[in-house]
């Protein structure tokens, strides 16, 4: 009996340990303006077998972040005010931690003169 109990428990922390060596992959990266780190940039990462927000979360003061993903393939886009979103797309995580760059740019805005066939007075 005793044996039995204890080729079991070996089995189960045997089971326990190789499913979360697979889970316990990381999709990591920064977020940069040129060569100037962004923080609390707004970082999504969106899971393209089914089009489902895994998690958010924002850059700390370094421009870092980190998620713990499963194998799989993602897309992270990246937003903050002021700057146009940028998406990589495609990113493959297999049984490694993967590490990404993400470049922002400024928004640029225009003030355009209205239209001579503009209505409002």
């Amino acid at each position: 009996m005793t044996r039995h109990y204890f080729r079991w428990t070996l089995t189960l922390l045997l089971c326990i340990c190789w499913h979360g060596s697979i889970l316990a992959v990381t999709l990591s990266g920064f977020v940069f303006e040129e060569s100037t780190a962004l923080s609390d940039v707004e970082v999504m990462l969106v899971n393209t077998d089914n089009g489902v927000i895994e998690n958010r979360d924002y850059t700390n003061k370094k421009g870092a972040f980190q998620f713990a993903v499963e194998p799989g393939t993602y897309d992270v886009g990246a937003f903050k005010f002021d700057y146009t979103t940028s998406w990589n797309r495609g990113i493959v995580v297999q049984q490694e931690s993967t590490s990404i760059e993400i470049i922002l740019e400024p928004a640029v805005f225009s003030e355009e003169s209205p239209s001579s066939t503009d209505d409002c007075e």
